[in-house]
């Protein structure tokens, strides 16, 4: 792939990757139960280490250090509202991570998928997955929590 490719691939990746850390910041804040709101602020955490690894390519590719603002132009929701969703209980909240995840890895495996990806780049994107695909694992043992069983019009300020 050409650089201007990779560049255009990797601010795609850097804003999914993004959304899903700010969703997950925010979602933590709401969250009155401490395991499940670590485990939001881990991945937001996670997530912005990877979107940090992917900027750094895009910085090794164009030569020009690229803030944040620069890959909000290609800003993406790959989650939808999880705070709103929130009002709906633990299990919905779940389905629609689960969802988002879903849509943040296809992405991901859209990219490796492409032969004209540099090898460079690859690499790192691939990296970059592992680490998606962990944070995606952690999200659906969420559904093994032991108060799962509650009903979806539960509340989680409950929790």
């Amino acid at each position: 792939m050409n650089a201007d490719g990779d560049i255009n691939l990797l601010n795609g990746l850097i804003a999914a990757t993004m959304d899903s850390a700010r969703h997950y910041r925010k979602v933590a804040a709401s969250i009155g139960h401490p395991r499940i709101r670590a485990l939001f602020e881990h991945l937001s955490v996670q997530r912005k280490l990877i979107a940090k690894q992917l900027q750094a390519q895009l910085t090794a590719i164009t030569g020009n250090p690229q803030g944040e603002s620069m890959t909000n132009a290609h800003h993406l929701h790959v989650f939808g509202n999880l705070r709103h969703v929130m009002d709906y209980g633990y299990c919905a909240l779940i389905d629609e991570v689960e969802r988002g995840e879903e849509r943040i890895k296809a992405k991901y495996e859209r990219a490796l998928r492409d032969e004209r990806l540099s090898r460079l780049t690859r690499t790192v994107v691939k990296n970059a997955y592992s680490a998606v695909q962990e944070g995606g694992a952690d999200m659906h043992a969420l559904k093994r929590y032991p108060h799962a069983q509650y009903s979806r019009s539960e509340r989680l300020q409950q929790w």
